[in-house]
């Protein structure tokens, strides 16, 4: 791509960054809220982790409708409580998955470990997303007072995504640069002016209350 072209497809990106506080301010939206909780057991209780509301903010729809894919990821650790001390991790999970729109059949699609799920209607996609994890951790090494913490990132460009625009951008050399980032980019940026402004993301922390193990 020549130098010239560059430099447009540059400004289509400030021009992006300067819609976001006029779009922010006028656009009023039901926040997402991460749900964390615990689930009794015989034994070390297990966790279930979930978001709600987060397709209730139009701007991820509208990313996905404009060929962004949103990136979900879940994040749970079991800490160990610690009293005047930083809190330990004594293990963690994660969970991801993908969503994007299919705009030639009109379906939604979710690939999650390796599986596939389709989805015709929004009100469908909204459910999947807001399922609920039950997550079994193994049993903490010693006893003491314990909890889960959790995590949600929601976003619309995976941190690989922008590494490799990033890239691009500098006129970066390797790998990065064998992708045909300059036509992804000037379209993607041409329609997300028109339609999204700006690109969405979230994050979300929680956590349960404390228990004891013996």
């Amino acid at each position: 791509m020549k130098d010239l072209e560059r430099i447009a497809v540059v400004r289509l990106i400030i021009s992006l960054i300067c819609c976001v506080f006029a779009y922010t301010a006028a656009y009023a939206q039901v926040r997402p809220e991460i749900e964390v909780e615990l689930v009794p057991t015989d034994d070390v209780p297990d966790v279930e982790i979930g978001v709600r509301d987060l397709l209730s903010d139009r701007r991820f729809i509208n990313a996905m409708e404009s060929g962004f894919p949103l990136y979900v990821e879940f994040y749970v650790a079991l800490r160990n409580s610690r009293s005047g001390w930083f809190d330990g991790t004594e293990n963690d999970y994660t969970v991801e998955y993908v969503v994007y729109r299919d705009p030639v059949r009109e379906i939604w699609i979710v690939e999650a470990r390796g599986l596939t799920e389709q989805f015709s209607s929004l009100a469908d996609l909204r459910a999947r997303v807001e399922q609920r994890y039950r997550i079994e951790f193994l049993d903490p090494e010693g006893s003491g007072r314990y909890y889960y913490a959790a995590t949600v990132n929601a976003r619309t460009l995976s941190d690989s995504d922008v590494d490799e625009v990033f890239a691009w951008l500098k006129g970066d050399h390797g790998e990065s640069a064998q992708i045909e980032r300059p036509g992804f980019v000037t379209r993607t940026a041409r329609r997300l002016l028109v339609r999204v402004a700006p690109l969405p993301r979230i994050t979300l922390d929680g956590r349960t209350g404390d228990f004891t193990v013996p």
